[in-house]
């Protein structure tokens, strides 16, 4: 399993760090069309757009996996035992659902809908745009899978302090 994760998170990650690369020399581009040629480009603005999209979704399968999302640990905290068991397996079922029923299922359908439309200024298609939800549905759909079988099996360790302050930019 820690080979799987190990794999999965140099995908996503090096995703992520390419989108985010690309993104920043899309905006020096921008910044210096617009002060210094003072002719604003307006491939830049969809770019950055898409680029936030994609990279949004990814970082958030990416954050899921890891155990660094955005969670209220008060009540698993409180709780011993079978009940803290109960609480810890909860997250990884909701975002497995939720990758489901909302990124996949829905995703899919939003990319049938766009199918037909090209983006305003890149006139690429929407389905590439829209695509970032099921992509990034199915990686939170695999992290979950292995997040549950690491907790069922006993191996899934909280999450480190200075991960989750790193997470929050602290």
């Amino acid at each position: 399993m820690k080979a799987a994760r190990r794999f999965l998170d140099l995908i996503v990650g090096s995703a992520c760090c390419l989108i985010l690369a690309g993104m920043i020399v899309v905006l020096a581009w921008q910044v210096f069309s617009r002060y210094v040629l003072n002719t604003p480009s307006a491939v830049s603005e969809e770019v950055l757009r898409y680029g936030m999209i994609w990279s949004s979704l990814l970082g958030a399968a990416l954050a899921s996996g890891r155990g660094t999302h955005m969670s209220i640990e008060l009540l698993r905290d409180k709780a011993r035992g079978r009940a803290r068991l109960m609480m810890e397996l909860l997250v990884p079922l909701s975002f497995g659902a939720l990758s489901l029923a909302v990124l996949i299922r829905g995703g899919l359908r939003a990319m049938e809908v766009a199918g037909t439309q090209k983006s305003a200024v890149l006139q690429i298609p929407m389905t590439w745009v829209y695509a970032a939800m099921p992509v990034g549905g199915v990686f939170i759909l695999i992290y979950a899978l292995l997040n549950l079988v690491d907790l069922l099996r006993g191996q899934r360790a909280s999450v480190d302090e200075i991960d989750k302050a790193l997470a929050a930019g602290d």
